[in-house]
């Protein structure tokens, strides 16, 4: 195994746009942390202890737990695994509950990767959305964050926004690149079923933008943020040398990863498993020792589409040769048959022998996996 991934499924409040399993309701926060050690404990108890390379706390919103929490979460990691030296360690947060003393509090405890919630520098974007800050919080979290002695900050920015202007969006932009970051992700809004959002869309009271201002707003970050030493390194992600999320690079090259906590995925190289999304289910599986997760033993196909739907969100893209050596000669032959037209519009290019998507073309790339599938 060689990432780790806690999901802290708490939030303050509901963001109109998240389909994530989280909860609102604080008051089981103590019996959540119990029960995750437990489960730290039951899974390390089945497996060979290996070096483990990446830590990730998500959510949800991991800062909402107390220095207290983290402290008996870092204990329980660190009494059933070892982590090779320089190990990243990540914990997503929100700005507004960034202080100056929880975030020492963080740096004492290990963590050298902080990953802010900030999504828009403009009030209305926060306010539609949700958010729990403004945008004077979100700046000054950068900065405080900076100044705890955090070198790897990476933000989370959204574009797409019902809304927003172009010109709005360069600002997000801009501001961000004037802040101590090292990394930035970048989303394109969407409306998960079951979302208020995805309500609102319904009723007609909130519509996505069109493809236009995407794909303007798309082609403006792909512009200012390589200008300024940005790798895009993958579709929704740009760092600066050396700042590329060490964790999510796990999930893109296929290695193998555990998850703790409801909603978690898990995955081995061979075999996928999930935990139940259900808080109540969870902690009455953990505490039965079973019952809280499902497993599923993948095809050859099913690795093969997971493989792209990885490999080719990234620049580096997929490697024919892996693919014959991996999946066989039948799904190889597939693969070349149906890369060839992307090959030779431009869609596709080779680098390095690989097969990528040419970054213009990434907003095409769910329209590619469907005829490379």
């Amino acid at each position: 195994m060689q990432g780790i991934y806690l999901h802290i499924p708490f939030c303050r409040q509901a963001c109109r746009y998240c389909d994530f399993f989280f909860s609102v309701s604080l008051r089981y926060v103590d019996d959540y942390v119990e029960n995750l050690i437990r489960e730290i404990e039951l899974i390390a108890g089945q497996r060979r202890r290996t070096e483990v390379e990446t830590l990730y706390l998500g959510g949800g919103t991991p800062s909402v737990l107390s220095d207290q929490h983290l402290e008996k979460i870092v204990e329980a990691v660190h009494k059933h695994y070892t982590f090779r030296e320089g190990a990243e360690w990540t914990i997503e947060c929100n700005p507004d509950d960034l202080s100056p003393v929880y975030l020492k509090q963080l740096r004492n405890k290990g963590f050298n990767r902080i990953s802010i919630g900030i999504q828009s520098f403009h009030e209305k974007d926060l306010e539609l959305m949700r958010r729990s800050h403004t945008s004077i919080q979100a700046e000054q979290s950068v900065r405080d964050a900076a100044a705890g002695g955090f070198e790897n900050i990476t933000m989370d920015l959204i574009y797409g926004i019902p809304g927003q202007s172009l010109r709005e969006w360069e600002d997000n932009i801009e501001k961000a690149l004037a802040l101590p970051v090292s990394h930035i992700s970048a989303y394109h809004l969407t409306f998960e079923p079951g979302t208020v959002f995805d309500h609102w869309r319904k009723k007609g009271r909130l519509l996505p933008v069109h493809e236009e201002e995407s794909v303007s707003q798309f082609r403006l970050l792909r512009e200012r943020l390589p200008d300024r030493g940005f790798d895009h390194y993958e579709i929704s992600n740009f760092a600066l040398q050396g700042n590329m999320s060490a964790h999510n690079l796990l999930y893109w090259s296929g290695k193998s990863y555990t998850g703790f906590g409801p909603s978690a995925h898990s995955y081995d190289g061979t075999d996928r498993s999930w935990n139940v999304s259900s808080l109540k289910k969870y902690m009455e599986g953990i505490s039965a020792g079973a019952g809280f997760n499902e497993t599923e033993i993948l095809s050859h196909q099913e690795r093969y589409h997971d493989y792209l739907i990885t490999s080719l969100r990234t620049r580096w893209g997929a490697d024919p040769e892996f693919i014959s050596q991996q999946f066989g000669d039948e799904i190889f032959r597939h693969f070349d048959m149906e890369s060839k037209p992307f090959l030779e519009e431009g869609t596709l290019w080779t680098i390095d022998g690989k097969v990528a998507i040419h970054p213009d073309r990434w907003l095409l790339t769910d329209h590619i996996l469907r005829e490379l599938f």
